[in-house]
């Protein structure tokens, strides 16, 4: 089951993620979310940073996973890392992770006590967090002040049953509610749920996202896995060069 709070979070994550000593070593700092029921790491580079990637972890994972693997790269370019815990420690249910718009109150909230800005700040998540991102940016988008214009979806596919995008599909967003949004797809040839995660999935998502007005790169990566993306470092440069080029 879910744990209560931030604090009993936090304590399932030491239990679990074999990631939180090394989190810890490179310096992130945990910062509760607005409603108490979970938590963030945010870690700066040394220097000032130049900008921000918030991001979302896999199904049944931890924000330390992310700190881990985004820090080498967001080092070595001057970026900072906003890494939300959005899986409630337990069960894997809709109800057991924040939905879009609560994610989204919660993301909004970090970025303003950072100083992290719109056109600053890149937005990923990976597997089930780049599923729920097409929902995520299309509410975003339709909010005073939208917090999200470069998007990495990584092994992670447009699910049509998935309510919001049934929304999105049916026109409630509008007929192009990512305009003015660039996303940089990414999937591995060996992942082992293709038609989800892999090739196809992410074809698929291409296209979607491209008929509602967003600009998509996809990089497919023959020799890569569900986690390819991160563990083949020259796909992390790649979408960091075309996404921070066009700010």
């Amino acid at each position: 089951m879910p744990a209560r709070d931030a604090d009993e979070l936090l304590v399932r994550a030491g239990a679990n993620s074999p990631r939180v000593p090394e989190a810890e070593r490179l310096g992130a700092r945990v910062k509760r979310t607005r409603d108490g029921r979970s938590f963030a790491l945010v870690w700066r580079p040394v220097g000032e940073s130049r900008g921000w990637i918030v991001t979302l972890h896999g199904s049944g994972s931890w924000a330390h996973d992310e700190i881990v693997l985004w820090q080498p790269f967001a080092q070595q370019r001057q970026l900072g890392i906003i890494a939300l815990q959005w899986w409630f420690g337990g069960g894997q249910q809709s109800a057991d992770y924040y939905a879009p718009p609560e994610m989204r109150r919660e993301i909004e909230a970090l970025m303003t006590a950072v100083g992290a800005r719109a056109e600053n700040t890149l937005l990923h998540g990976f597997s089930r967090g780049a599923a729920n991102l097409y929902a995520l940016v299309a509410m975003d988008g339709r909010t005073p002040r939208p917090l999200f214009r470069s998007v990495i979806a990584n092994a992670g596919g447009m699910s049509a049953d998935f309510p919001m995008n049934r929304d999105i599909a049916g026109g409630r967003f509008g007929p192009a509610p990512f305009s003015n949004t660039r996303w940089w797809l990414y999937c591995g040839g060996g992942d082992p749920n293709p038609e989800r995660d892999g090739c196809p999935a992410m074809r698929r998502s291409q296209r979607w996202l491209q008929d509602r007005g967003a600009q998509v790169e996809l990089t497919e990566d023959p020799g890569g896995d569900h986690g390819g993306f991160h563990r083949r470092g020259q796909n992390v440069d790649r979408a960091l060069d075309w996404l921070l080029g066009a700010r």
